[in-house]
C-alpha cells in the first residue's frame, strides 16, 4: 500500500514538472485557407499528447441549453479522425501541432491540447472560419420581374455568412448622387416601393458584404409595363402643292406601342409609313405623303396603343400659298410690326410686308393678301373674327399714309 502510494506521488510530481503552455488562443481563418493549432509540450516523457473538439448544440432555441459533443481528433502522434484534412506536424522538439487543410464552416469551434498527467492539462483554441457572403433567398424569384406603373412592389435579399453579412441596394447604370432618394437605409433587407412608376430604373441590385472576399450580388430587372406616351416634335408643317412631306412620330411605352396613322377618322395604308424601334420601349414612326391636292393638307392623327392603353396626337399639315406681291414704297417705310394673339393664345405676326384680311368661320379661313411670304409662328391658322376688329385701325392708318 504504501509502495502504491509512492507511485502516484512519483507520477503527479513528474506531471507538475512538465512544461505545457495552457494559454487559451482565438484563431481566424479564411474559408477554404489552412489553419496550424500549436501546442507545445517540453519534455513530454512518457506522457501522451491528446487532439480533441468540442461540439455546441443549442437545444430547441434556448441558450441555455446547450449540447457538447467530443471527438477525437489524435493521440499519441496518430490521427484518428475521419476527416482527411487533419494531420500533425511537428517543425521542432515539443511542439505537437495540429494542421488543418483546406478549412471549411464545419471546422470552426473549440480544439483542445491536452496531456495526461494528473491532473490533466489542456490547453484552449477556439477557431472562428471566415465565409464569404452569400445571397441565400431574395425576392422576387425569379429576379426578372414585369409589373404595372403605380403597384407597389418589394424587393428583398436574405444573407448568410461569418462575420453575418450587411445588406446594401445600388442602382446599376445611375449617378449615385442622384439615386441616393430611392434607396432604402444601408442594412435594409427589404426594399419596399408603394407605387412604382415607369422612370422606375431598369436594373437595380443588393450586395451582401462582410469584409471576406469576395461579396455576394442579386441583380433585379425590373419591366415596369404602362400606356403609350406620344411625342410629336413638329406638330405644324407648311408644304407647296406636289412636295413629299414626312412626319414623324415617337410612342414610349412597355410593351411596344403599336403605331398608326389616321387621316379624316381612316387609317392611312401601312405602306406610306416606316418603323423604327429606338431602345426597349420607344418606336418611331415615320409617315411620308405627297401633296397631290388639297385633300392631303389638313390633320393627321399619330395613334399609339398597347394591351395598357391608347394616346394620340395631332399634326397639321398646312398649305402654302404665294401671290403676286403690290408693291408700295410708302407703305414699305412707314408701316410698323404688329402682333396679335389667336384664340388658341399663339402669336400671328404681321410684318411691314405682310399684311392680312380675314375673315373666319369654324371651318374655312379666307385670306386676302397684300404681300406676299406670310409668316406664322403657331400651330394654329384660324383668326377669331373679334380680334381681326383690333387690326381696322392699323389699315385705316396705312390707307391715310398711302393718300
Amino acid at each position: 500500500m504504501m509502495l502504491m502510494l509512492f507511485l502516484y506521488t512519483l507520477v503527479n510530481l513528474a506531471g507538475s514538472l512538465v512544461a505545457f503552455d495552457t494559454t487559451t488562443e482565438n484563431y481566424t481563418v479564411p474559408v477554404s485557407g489552412k489553419c496550424v493549432l500549436t501546442c507545445y509540450v517540453a519534455e513530454v516523457r512518457s506522457f501522451k499528447v491528446l487532439w480533441q473538439k468540442i461540439d455546441r448544440s443549442i437545444l430547441n432555441g434556448n441558450q441555455t441549453n446547450v449540447q457538447e459533443q467530443l471527438t477525437l481528433i489524435a493521440f499519441d502522434g496518430t490521427v484518428y479522425s475521419n476527416k482527411d484534412h487533419y494531420r500533425l506536424e511537428s517543425d521542432y522538439v515539443g511542439s505537437y501541432n495540429l494542421i488543418i487543410d483546406r478549412v471549411n464552416e464545419d471546422d470552426q469551434g473549440e480544439y483542445q491540447c491536452q496531456i495526461n498527467t494528473e491532473p490533466r492539462k489542456t490547453k484552449r483554441i477556439f477557431l472562428t472560419v471566415q465565409v464569404p457572403p452569400r445571397i441565400v433567398d431574395f425576392l422576387p424569384n425569379p429576379p426578372l420581374h414585369s409589373i404595372l406603373a403605380g403597384s407597389s412592389l418589394k424587393l428583398s435579399c436574405r444573407a448568410e455568412g461569418t462575420p453575418t453579412p450587411t445588406i446594401r441596394w445600388r442602382i446599376r447604370d445611375v449617378d449615385i448622387s442622384r439615386s441616393g432618394d430611392l434607396l432604402p437605409p444601408d442594412n435594409s433587407n427589404i426594399w419596399f416601393i408603394p407605387s412604382i412608376t415607369n422612370t422606375f430604373p431598369r436594373t437595380v441590385e443588393c450586395i451582401a458584404d462582410n469584409g471576406v472576399l469576395p461579396a455576394s450580388n442579386r441583380v433585379f430587372t425590373i419591366h415596369v409595363e404602362h400606356s403609350p406616351v406620344v411625342i410629336v416634335n413638329n406638330d405644324l408643317i407648311q408644304s407647296e402643292p406636289y412636295q413629299n412631306v414626312t412626319i414623324e412620330c415617337h410612342a414610349v411605352g412597355r410593351p411596344f406601342a403599336r403605331i398608326s396613322w389616321e387621316k379624316n377618322g381612316k387609317m392611312i395604308e401601312k405602306n406610306k409609313m416606316t418603323y423604327t424601334r429606338v431602345n426597349q420601349t420607344m418606336t418611331t414612326s415615320r409617315l411620308t405623303i405627297q401633296m397631290n391636292n388639297d385633300d392631303d393638307f389638313g390633320q393627321y392623327n399619330c395613334i399609339a396603343e398597347n394591351m395598357h392603353g391608347r394616346m394620340e396626337s395631332i399634326v397639321y399639315v398646312l398649305q402654302e400659298t404665294t401671290t403676286t406681291p403690290i408693291k408700295n414704297e410708302k407703305t414699305h417705310r412707314h408701316s410698323k410690326h404688329y402682333s396679335a394673339k389667336t384664340n388658341s393664345n399663339r402669336l400671328l405676326t404681321i410684318s411691314p410686308r405682310q399684311l392680312i384680311l380675314s375673315t373666319t368661320t369654324t371651318t374655312k379661313t379666307t385670306i386676302v393678301y397684300i404681300e406676299r411670304d406670310i409668316q406664322i409662328s403657331s400651330s394654329s391658322y384660324r383668326l377669331s373674327t373679334t380680334n381681326l376688329l383690333t387690326y381696322l385701325p392699323f389699315l385705316f392708318q396705312i390707307l391715310t399714309i398711302r393718300r
